[in-house]
């Protein structure tokens, strides 16, 4: 394919490709414009927006901020005619509204257009979003108000401008209706793809692919579910043989074959080792049989650890439903563990009403999941138990709201015994030592049992017979020596128990063997991440949440003022300066925070205000946290809710 392009034309486009830099380092782009041809170049706003000149008009897709009307008269552009989306995520989108103002029309895949059209709607009723939530398709990165779309684009037809036909591809993967645009002009074929791509071999982060497999009851088991829709787009638009392909977010490929084919080697590598443990595979008896290999083939099984003997069940535990165990001492009173869905405390009452237990004197959390915590609040109610869970638990179970994570149960739960790391109960003849556990989340604890010669570790929802849970991004797993499974696995490892208890399953056999096996299993993981994704650490590419509005929703009485903190995990390996600020609706005023700089694998804080209208105009509004890291601007990466009270 090289040989179709001119020397010059292919020396422009790698110097393109250069100037747009490595996400998590400090280099900025050399320049905001950078021209492929005669009429087709990109603007470099939040994201690469495409530019092309037709007969003194101007046609851009995507357009990020909206930042390129500032730039128009020294880019010598015409006026903009039209501005076509290929997704519904903000940061190619958040400019639309300024856009529309100028006389832009803009054009949205009709599959998408709800989320443009009814954005205000959508955050209206957002609670079913919020909460409980198992499902990650549409996602919540849409604009915080809606704008109309002029046109609405189905896959397959033909976009006409100025002599110009633009093909709209159906390209689902980074959302389930997003589409790529493909046209030919200046002697070469373009194709515009989203995030489909990020450059040879790379995606712009994985919790995108966030999607139920064939067979599951919601996207929350699915990591990288989308990674077959993913890669047979990428075949459809390298069946339309585009010369040059433009990613939403990275750079600029002019071997579109070559850069696939590394994607799909990468994607492929990464994914068969994570199946190889991946526990909901044992849930569902599932299978998973590659989608993502580059070479041509039969498709094939990823085999599991074969499942170890499992052990009897101690007399001193027992268990009551679905995620809730009990230990019972001699005296028959009861130390709890979980307390999930209804009808477990009825469940518990009719034990003490049996006289099977005499009362619960404890109750401890593994994590934060609605199955575990629905009803711990009832519990207290009825029995008096008091609540035990690490420090590190504390506010998620405290201030629920305050968080956007799956699972989440809205109801405050008052930790009254907060436990510190390595922290020992004596409960009647039990030794109970406490740690923090980030396994299937990062908020999850467990807890060490030691009684009448037997060691059991319970480890809540992170291990399974066997495999591990780390199947939701948005739980958020990390790697490395940051908060995930590499810690639960060297605790293990220390610990030595006789057997672990999992919620969901009971015992569970230790094995010293296959722990060292997962381990070293996700350590070859982070280093096929590093070929995947374009970060200074992989860890970005895994974590939806590592930039963060705290709290995340507020009620506030018109008028009032508004503090939140943009709270930013630096992944990266070196101290980065990161400025935020509050992108307010309209009756708003916020205040300019300064930059602050966060130490390596860190999460740090910046505190804005803002002060709301004394009129709003509806019960809720959306603000926008926009943050730049280190050179690099992401716009607005993340949102807060704020409602009034009346």
């Amino acid at each position: 394919m090289k040989s179709r392009l001119g020397h010059a034309f292919l020396i422009g486009l790698l110097s393109t490709s250069a100037a747009f830099c490595r996400p998590g380092s400090d280099n900025p782009p050399s320049s905001s414009y950078q021209s492929f041809s005669e009429n087709v170049g990109v603007y470099r706003d939040v994201v690469n927006v495409g530019v092309i000149r037709r007969h003194g008009r101007t046609l851009l897709i995507g357009s990020g901020e909206g930042r390129i009307l500032d730039a128009l008269q020294d880019l010598h552009l015409g006026p903009i005619d039209w501005v076509l989306y290929t997704d519904h995520h903000r940061d190619q989108c958040s400019g639309a509204t300024r856009l529309k103002q100028t006389g832009a029309k803009i054009a949205v895949p009709a599959g998408e257009a709800e989320f443009f059209q009814h954005a205000s709607e959508t955050w209206a009723n957002a609670d079913r979003w919020l909460y409980h939530r198992y499902y990650f398709r549409p996602d919540l990165f849409i604009l915080r108000s809606s704008v109309v779309p002029d046109r609405t684009l189905q896959a397959g037809e033909v976009f006409s401008w100025e002599g110009l036909n633009i093909q709209v591809l159906a390209t689902p993967g980074p959302t389930d209706a997003s589409v790529s645009y493909l046209f030919d002009l200046d002697g070469k074929r373009f194709v515009f793809t989203g995030d489909l791509i990020y450059g040879p071999g790379q995606l712009w982060n994985l919790y995108m692919l966030q999607k139920g497999f064939p067979g599951m009851p919601g996207d929350y088991w699915g990591f990288g579910g989308a990674a077959g829709d993913l890669v047979k787009s990428l075949d459809s638009v390298l069946a339309s043989k585009p010369q040059v392909m433009v990613p939403l977010h990275g750079m600029v490929m002019p071997d579109p074959i070559r850069a696939v084919a590394q994607l799909k080697d990468n994607l492929h590598a990464v994914l068969a080792n994570y199946m190889t443990l991946a526990a909901w595979r044992i849930y569902f008896s599932g299978h998973y049989r590659s989608t993502t290999k580059a070479s041509p083939g039969p498709e094939y099984e990823v085999p599991m650890f074969p499942p170890l003997p499992l052990p009897a069940m101690p007399p001193w535990l027992h268990k009551v439903a679905d995620t809730t165990w009990y230990l019972q001492a001699e005296d028959g009173s009861a130390f709890l563990f979980d307390c999930g869905f209804d009808p477990v405390v009825g469940d518990l009452r009719k034990l003490k009403q049996d006289g099977t237990i005499r009362g619960i004197d404890g109750l401890w959390i593994t994590h934060y999941h609605d199955d575990h915590v629905q009803s711990v609040n009832a519990a207290r109610r009825e029995f008096g138990a008091k609540v035990y869970a690490q420090k590190e638990l504390q506010d998620i179970l405290e201030n629920p709201t305050a968080y956007s994570m799956p699972c989440l149960n809205p109801e405050s739960i008052h930790v009254d015994h907060p436990l510190s790391e390595g922290e020992v109960v004596n409960w009647k003849g039990f030794k109970l030592t406490f740690y923090y556990f980030p396994g299937q989340t990062f908020y999850h604890d467990g807890v060490l049992v030691e009684h009448g010669g037997t060691r059991l570790f319970h480890t809540g929802d992170s291990f399974a017979n066997f495999g591990i849970d780390d199947y939701c991004s948005y739980n958020r797993n990390l790697l490395g020596d940051e908060p995930g499974y590499e810690q639960c696995f060297r605790l293990l490892a220390r610990l030595r128990p006789d057997w672990l208890l999992a919620a969901h399953w009971g015992p569970l056999p230790f094995s010293s063997e296959y722990i060292q096996k997962a381990q070293d299993l996700v350590r070859e993981r982070r280093g096929l991440l590093v070929a995947l994704l374009p970060w200074d650490d992989p860890n970005f590419g895994l974590d939806p949440s590592w930039v963060r509005a705290y709290p995340y929703r507020q009620a506030v009485f018109p008028g009032d003022s508004v503090t939140m903190e943009a709270r930013v995990y630096n992944h990266a390996g070196a101290a980065r300066q990161v400025s935020a600020e509050l992108r307010v609706p309209a009756g708003w005023s916020a205040q300019a925070a300064g930059p602050v700089t966060i130490p390596p694998h860190t999460e740090g804080k910046i505190r804005l205000h803002a002060v709301s209208p004394l009129s709003p105009a509806q019960r809720r509004d959306v603000l926008g946290l926009a943050v730049r890291f280190g050179s690099r601007d992401l716009g607005e990466v993340t949102e807060a809710i704020i409602d009034y009270l009346q």
